[in-house]
């Protein structure tokens, strides 16, 4: 790379607009998609009752107190519909909003602690990993979350290492603050804790002495103080103990299994070591150099931002791992410090000095990518058909070919030892995983059966549209998301034969069919068992969806013309 492409890529002017566009793409371009998992419709359901109960600080949920969740991304959900109604892209708006505010910030960060060339790249991994992809746009509040602790690691960056700038300390603690009340504690706790070992290691105390320092403290102080006196002494009863304190040491809703036996369970202490690797993807291949290069920098008291860098990433990995309940979404926090992690990466081999000892394993892991990729293009198609019940053909085969050159490109790459293009091509590979994802992948999901399409394709058919939808005998395949469509946008459902064996279940549902019923929504198993043999019934499938591990079908019911005609002479 020369020096006029490397004045090109450090200019801010370009940086910061193409960042938007990238980011723009990633997190909104499926905003208005059917709600779909990972509490989408939990929290919706939370929020819509909120707004029709007009109590925005007592949170309900199906009847009864809602203890789990602080009320603020309620509130911010409730103000975009407010502005915007009643949609799934006004649900999604703050986690949008956030997850693009937490990509710029990280630029911020990366050009304040290294060179605008580290900020850049740090920034482009929080937009085209597949964590930020998959979970940065959904209507949950982790984005959000994750958006406040960034800004406070940035605010106190700023504060400490440019002296000029004390002020930042009080932007820190207000950030962390109001993590801590989208979410949890911890959105203090972890910043705060990285914050105080660095202090430790380096023997520097000056920042307890600066006035801005305290006044943060006392500020944030404030703020979670009256906060949760707002909300009562019942939600801060459940919400300290059970949602923070107890669930340090518990599975949430897991009262016979111990944090010593989750670590060995089914997500056990090293689970986000394995998962890390998919999650970040293709950036991960990057993280041993980056930490590699790190190290190299001690020893620490000369190296206070490598230092600074290197214990985010391990205490917040650390920190999160001993905890018994680990879920995907939870890594998000981690996203900025690994871009971080990345973006030395590139400000050390493309805007620094060569560093001749990582470049061996440099070469192994871009032509491990590569590899990785290019299997990946091949075999994603049929792991997505087994979860998601998707076509294999969910990418088109053109563009799986290209997605297989660039692959290919970047072993030889590695081959030739063309190591600088090699990293542009990391990139390169990010893009692509962007577009497959947010083009391909999530529509195609979407397409076999959303929640809103099931929902659609139902109340379509409705007799009236104040009719309620039926389905037979239980719904113990419904999820949030179901729920609140039904429940709560169209406002009635009602199950035929509930808690009944099959044969009272299908009097019942002949029953209202005879009356007026004619859509009734069933798992494919009870309409193979239970509705297609019956000489009495009609039944044809308008739709089929598929729905947690089963087949779900939309049927049409009609009487059958014989007993029809014996009915109405019957009558006679």
């Amino acid at each position: 790379m020369n020096i006029g492409s490397d004045a090109f890529f450090e200019r801010p002017a370009f940086h910061i607009p193409l960042l938007l566009v990238i980011g723009f793409l990633a997190f909104s371009f499926n905003a208005s998609i059917s709600l779909f998992g990972e509490t989408e419709g939990l929290y919706a359901i939370v929020t819509h009752t909120m707004m029709g109960a007009q109590d925005y600080v007592h949170l309900w949920l199906r009847g009864e107190p809602y203890f789990n969740k602080p009320p603020l991304f309620f509130w911010l959900q409730a103000g975009f519909i407010h502005g915007l109604g009643w949609s799934e892209a006004a649900l999604r708006l703050p986690s949008i909003l956030s997850s693009l505010g937490t990509m710029i910030t990280t630029y911020f960060l990366g050009r304040l602690l290294f060179s605008e060339l580290a900020g850049f790249w740090g920034a482009l991994v929080c937009a085209t990993c597949y964590a930020a992809l998959w979970f940065g746009p959904l209507a949950i509040i982790d984005p959000v979350l994750t958006f406040c602790m960034t800004l406070g690691m940035y605010a106190w960056a700023r504060a400490y290492f440019q002296e000029s700038s004390e002020w930042w300390y009080l932007v820190a603690f207000v950030a962390l603050a109001l993590g801590s009340m989208v979410k949890t504690l911890h959105a203090f706790a972890l910043p705060i804790l990285v914050m105080g070992i660095f202090l430790w290691m380096r023997g520097d105390r000056k920042v307890f002495r600066k006035p801005y320092f305290w006044i943060g403290v006392i500020l944030s102080g404030l703020m979670l103080g009256s906060y949760y006196l707002l909300l009562g002494s019942e939600f801060r009863q459940h919400y300290f103990f059970e949602e923070n304190l107890k669930r340090m040491i518990t599975v949430s809703g897991d009262q016979k299994h111990s944090a010593w036996e989750a670590y060995w369970g089914k997500r056990p202490i090293f689970w986000y070591g394995l998962v890390i690797w998919f999650d970040l993807f293709p950036w991960s291949a990057l993280f041993p150099i980056g930490l590699f290069l790190i190290w190299k920098r001690r020893p620490w008291l000369e190296s206070p931002k490598e230092l600074w860098v290197f214990l985010w990433v391990v205490v917040y990995f650390v920190a999160l791992s001993l905890a018994p309940e680990k879920h995907e979404r939870y890594l998000l926090p981690l996203l900025p410090a690994f871009g971080l992690l990345v973006g030395y990466v590139y400000h050390r081999l493309l805007h620094g000095a060569p560093v001749l000892e990582s470049r061996g394993m440099l070469k192994g892991m871009l032509g491990c990518l590569g590899v990785v990729f290019v299997v990946a293009v091949f075999l994603g198609p049929i792991l997505l058909q087994k979860k998601w019940h998707v076509p294999l053909d969910i990418i088109p085969l053109g563009f799986r070919v290209g997605l297989s050159t660039l692959g290919l490109m970047m072993i030889g790459l590695a081959i030739k030892n063309c190591l600088r293009m090699g990293l542009v091509g990391v990139g390169v590979l990010g893009l692509a995983l962007m577009v497959t994802v947010t083009g391909f992948i999530i529509p195609g999901i979407q397409a076999e059966g959303s929640p809103r399409l099931a929902f659609d394709e139902n109340q379509r058919r409705l007799n009236k549209q104040t009719d309620p939808i039926s389905v037979f005998q239980s719904w113990d395949w419904r999820e949030d998301e179901d729920e609140f469509y039904w429940d709560y946008l169209h406002g009635r459902s009602r199950i035929v034969g509930e808690g009944l064996e099959d044969s009272l279940a299908l009097e019942e549902l002949k029953l209202d069919v005879q009356q007026s019923t004619r859509l009734v929504m069933m798992t494919k198993d009870q309409y193979q068992r239970v509705i297609s043999g019956d000489p009495d019934l009609n039944a044809i499938v308008l739709f089929e969806f598929y729905r947690s591990k089963k087949n779900i079908v939309l049927l049409s019911l009609n009487w059958r013309t014989q007993l029809a005609d014996f009915l109405e002479s019957h009558k006679q």
